[in-house]
Formats: C-alpha cells, sequence, structure tokens
C-alpha cells in the first residue's frame, strides 16, 4: 500500500467568516445519553461523558440495561408477572439505580447527580429507544475488541445501536483518557461523511488536529486522463470546502488522499494510517445496509469498529430512520 499525503491549510476563523458554520455537534442544551455496563471501556466513555458536559454545557442521562436474553424458556403468565414484579419492585429498582449511582461516581471522582435509569430487555434496542425518547444529540458507550467467536456468539452492541440509532455515536476505547485531539475523519464526500467530520470537531478537546482521509478507487486513472483530471479537481474542491466549514482557532485540519490495492479494504487502508499517525478517534458515516448488502459488501465502519484500538464516532445517514 501507499500513500499520497497532500498538506492541508490550517484556516483562521477570520478567513471563513461566509462559510457554514455547521461544524460543531450542537450539544448545548441537549441531552447525551451514556450507557454503561460497568466495563473497563464502559468506565473510560463514562469519564468522557463529563468532559464533554462540561465542554458544551450538555445534559448527561445514565442508563444500564440488564439483558434478559439469556434467561430461559418463558415460564406461565402468572409465574412471569410473579418474577417481574420480584425482579423489578419499586425497593429492587431503586437499589438498582442507587449501585448505578455509586460505580459512576466511582469512576468520574465526584457524586453522580445525573438522571439514570436500569432497564430490561436487550442492551441495543433499549438503548436506542432511550436515546429516542429523549431526543438526545449523541450516544456514548464503551468500545471493546470482539474476536470471531465473540461475534458469533454474543450480540455486539456497539455495532447494533451505531446501526440504528437516529443520533451520532460515539464508541469510547478502553484506553481513552480524555477527548480526542487527533482525529481521522474518513470522507467520501458524501453528506453522512461529512457530517461525521463536522460531529468529530464537536467532540474533540479544545485544541487538536483533524485529518480527512480520502481513500481512492482502486482502479488508477491514465496520467493527464480527462476523468483523471476531473477526478482530482473534484477531490480537491471537495477537500476544500469541508476544511473551511471545519476550521476553528486551536484546531488545524489537514487531508490526506489514500490509494490501495485490491487486496486491502478501505478499512484496512484507514486503520493502517491511523496506526501510523498515532490517531485517537476515526469518524465515519454510516449507510443504512439491507442483510444481504452488510453479508457480501461488509461496511468500512463496522471493520473499523471491530478493529477496537481507538474510538469511533459513526453518524448516521441523514433521514435514515432508527
Amino acid at each position: 500500500m501507499t500513500t499520497r499525503a497532500v498538506p492541508g491549510e490550517t484556516k483562521s476563523a477570520s478567513k471563513t467568516e461566509s462559510a457554514p458554520q455547521s461544524y460543531q455537534l450542537e450539544l448545548r442544551g441537549r441531552v447525551v445519553l451514556l450507557a454503561t455496563d460497568g466495563s473497563p471501556a464502559a468506565q473510560a466513555a463514562t469519564r468522557m461523558a463529563p468532559a464533554l458536559a462540561a465542554r458544551h454545557h450538555a445534559l448527561v442521562h445514565a442508563v444500564r440495561v440488564i439483558d434478559t436474553r439469556p434467561a430461559p424458556i418463558p415460564p406461565s403468565l402468572d409465574l412471569g408477572l410473579a418474577m417481574a414484579d420480584a425482579t423489578t419492585g419499586d425497593a429492587v429498582q431503586e437499589r438498582q439505580v442507587r449501585d448505578l449511582r455509586d460505580a459512576i461516581a466511582s469512576t468520574i471522582g465526584q457524586p453522580c447527580d445525573w438522571p439514570v435509569r436500569v432497564l430490561l430487555g436487550t442492551p441495543a434496542s433499549e438503548i436506542v429507544k432511550e436515546a429516542t425518547h429523549l431526543g438526545a444529540a449523541l450516544v456514548i458507550l464503551g468500545l471493546r475488541r470482539h474476536g470471531r467467536l465473540d461475534r458469533a456468539i454474543h450480540d455486539e452492541t456497539v455495532l447494533s445501536v451505531m446501526q440504528t440509532s437516529g443520533c451520532p455515536v460515539l464508541a469510547v476505547a478502553q484506553d481513552a483518557a480524555d477527548l480526542p485531539t487527533r482525529v481521522l475523519a474518513a470522507l467520501d464526500f458524501s453528506v453522512a461523511s461529512q457530517e461525521a467530520a463536522r460531529a468529530a470537531c464537536g467532540v474533540m478537546g479544545a485544541k487538536g488536529s483533524i485529518v480527512l482521509a480520502y481513500v481512492s478507487p482502486p482502479m488508477d486513472y491514465l496520467p493527464g486522463d480527462g476523468e483523471s483530471v476531473i477526478h482530482e479537481l473534484g477531490v480537491k474542491a471537495g477537500f476544500e470546502r469541508c476544511a473551511a466549514e471545519l476550521a476553528r482557532p486551536g484546531v488545524s485540519v489537514d487531508h490526506v488522499v489514500l490509494h490501495h490495492e485490491l487486496s486491502h479494504t478501505v478499512a484496512n487502508v484507514l486503520l493502517e494510517y491511523a496506526d501510523g499517525v498515532h490517531i485517537d478517534l476515526i469518524a465515519a458515516g454510516s449507510g443504512r445496509h439491507n442483510r444481504v448488502e452488510r453479508w457480501m459488501l461488509g461496511s468500512v465502519s463496522t471493520d473499523i469498529v471491530r478493529d477496537g484500538h481507538r474510538s469511533v464516532l459513526i453518524v448516521p445517514q441523514r433521514g435514515a430512520p432508527g
């Protein structure tokens, strides 16, 4: 694999006064839903939630979903109602909520005064329902690596949430210690990918850098060919427009064109580049695919999430149903 880097230009705010100021993920006064299961990765997400809230004046809500799928064959109706009453009574729920508050407080090092809920059901489904109910602007959860056996046996909650959520989803890697400062935005110039780049700026720290990465098709154009010229001019114009929208004080914006062979997937190329320049967050847009398309073609965002080495921000296609 070879890469050709095209240095981008860091633009000051004064140079982009006429550019659309849509780079921010609007969190001010909005709900950020933290989904936690107490795992180390979830603890990393828990530490990032108050940092985002403090920076953007967002409102953090926390939810924990007790997975009911491993339950045995459903009992008779009367026994089922009795079990439900015993496991979800007011006293039990109050204790579960208190335990969750204590766990969050221990992780963030201060009392937890966020609204907290403990739910029963399928984790991904309940998280998305809660985010929709609250009108959440962002869902945050922990990200861990999944091997082939994990994927075959267990539900991949992060991917399921990303595939069905109507709002951006931030999956935080276990070793993340603070808001990301080195971001790679996968850009194919679709609406979803451009919104992912803007949203990435919204979850970054006050200072940092964002690299817009375009992976060119595996077929090469002939030098000087008309199609080659049109393609290069279009990519250049797309970079310039996106960089103008993202520019803000303290954040540098660069771009890179990555080339790959048929033996490499787009996700492989992005991940390899991310490793080389020490990226701590990859942002990408997510198109909606049916089951057959996902099985045959896979998904760039899916492969990036399953890598699990760094945090991932996925933004759904605008207007796509959750």
